[in-house]
């Protein structure tokens, strides 16, 4: 017998918390030194986390995109 779908509803966005202090690690791409920030997943702040580092992923590329005038 098979059971029911459940239906869950939910009222606006999920709050995901306050990040963690964001860490960093060093690495070296085409003879650069670049930093990568990096994201434990078994972390309980993962989902603030991993939000905080894309935030700051777009927001780089869009400076990015304005210095080179493609806006």
């Amino acid at each position: 017998m098979k059971k029911p779908p459940r239906i869950v509803t939910v009222d606006g966005p999920l709050e995901s918390g306050k990040p963690a202090r964001p860490r960093y690690r060093v690495a070296e791409r085409d003879g650069e030194r670049v930093r990568l920030r990096v994201i434990d997943a078994d972390s309980p702040t993962f989902a603030a986390d991993f939000q905080a580092s894309f935030a700051a992923n777009v927001r780089r590329a869009r400076l990015e995109n304005r210095a080179v005038g493609k806006d």
